[in-house]
């Protein structure tokens, strides 16, 4: 049995901090309810310009979309409202990313809620958080990435920030909220009683530089991890190689393709002095590489304990034997695409064995079935149905 089997989790979360984080809490077994409101439902149903142009599924709602139940809900009205709330009245979990003040407004922030159902663990992710000049602000990963000091890491003075291109810290914050929602249901197994997780896009992008910080305010310098490593050119592709944790990797790198060492070189005498003239470098080293394919570079160098690798393509990754050999990689069926292979959760718990995960499912594809488990008549449904209560 999977650990939160019989968790109900009420998930009112749109893109991908919240919908990432309901996916992770329905692979470790919750029964996720996905609440959209009619017509459009979720943003990520239709931000894959490429589905959404072919009419068919968008390729992101796909990736965290899987192990949930959808309901289509219009909150606008009375009906929808009264329905939300006898959800609520018997859910485990509520998680949303709505902006601070929404769920008051519609009657469903933490103080209303927690009154009715004092079990119920109430999660919010919000964009920099629940109070402040920037609470109100809409948020996206990038944003975070800008506002946190993120983009401008290891980047040199008077230099041009830096976008990551993956959300990384959109990921982060589903994890962390998922993590929250974990402690706070254990902790309801010991006093009985729910509590409010909260957490943000904004305060996990800070978090995530917990090293840099640290040489901030103890010793007022800046800590810049890009500064030991450098990628070379090979015959084939392109490797990065570090400098870490070596006195003389100069030195190592030489020895590693039988030429003199170049560390002789007082200016190169020291890691630290290879990192500052870490241009001369790969201008003295960067001619031995490209003679050489990438694989080869990899065993060299490995022989004299350098730490590299090859620098790949998504592609090539995702075929990788050490891809294969995690089962990283989920075998999901998706309508009118057969199977494919999806991103699963990287946490893997040996007593719980892998199910064949729940595909994506259409807007409001069970609301039907979930008004029909929480006890409401074929009558009622049908006349919610009629009416555009549900969808």
């Amino acid at each position: 049995m999977k650990p939160l089997s019989g968790i109900t989790v009420l998930e009112l979360g749109m893109v991908m901090q919240v919908p990432l984080a309901g996916q992770m809490l329905g692979d470790y077994g919750a029964d996720v309810i996905k609440i959209e409101r009619p017509p459009r439902g979720d943003i990520m149903r239709d931000l894959d310009e490429v589905g959404t142009a072919r009419e068919d599924m968008s390729c992101y709602y796909a990736a965290v979309g899987c192990n949930k139940r959808t309901l289509c809900l219009d909150l606008k009205q009375d009906e929808g409202r009264e329905v939300l709330g006898k959800l609520i009245d018997k859910a485990d979990v509520l998680i949303h990313n709505f902006r601070p003040g929404a769920m008051e407004r519609l009657g469903f922030g933490y103080e209303e809620v927690s009154k009715r159902n004092p079990r119920l663990v109430y999660a919010v992710g919000y964009a920099f958080g629940a109070k402040g000049p920037l609470s109100g602000m809409p948020g996206q990963d990038m944003l975070a990435q800008s506002l946190s000091g993120f983009a401008m890491n290891g980047v040199e003075s008077g230099g041009r920030p830096r976008l990551t291109a993956t959300p990384t810290v959109d990921y982060a914050t589903a994890a962390s909220l998922s993590q929250g929602v974990l402690a706070a249901l254990l902790g309801r197994e010991r006093t009985g009683k729910g509590d409010l997780v909260t957490t943000s896009l904004f305060d996990v992008a800070i978090a995530m530089q917990l090293l840099e910080t640290s040489s901030r305010a103890l010793y007022d310098y800046r800590t810049d991890w890009v500064q030991y490593a450098m990628i070379f050119k090979t015959s084939d592709g392109w490797i990065t190689v570090l400098t870490l944790f070596r006195d003389n990797p100069l030195q190592l790198m030489c020895k590693a393709f039988n030429e003199d060492d170049m560390s002789a070189d007082p200016l190169l005498a020291t890691a630290t002095l290879q990192r500052k003239h870490a241009s001369k470098v790969q201008e003295k080293f960067g001619p031995v590489m490209e003679r050489y394919t990438t694989d080869e570079c990899v065993k060299r160098l490995s022989k004299t304990d350098i730490l590299c690798a090859p620098v790949m393509d998504l592609d090539d990754t995702l075929k990788h034997p050490q891809t294969l050999q995690n089962d990283i990689l989920r075998e999901v069926e998706i309508p009118g695409h057969g199977t494919v292979q999806l991103v699963g959760n990287p946490v893997k718990l040996a007593g719980q064995g892998e199910d064949k995960p729940r595909p994506p499912s259409a807007l409001g594809e069970f609301s039907r079935e979930i008004l029909s488990d929480f006890d409401y008549s074929e009558s009622e449904i049908r006349d919610f149905q009629e009416r555009g209560v549900i969808a």
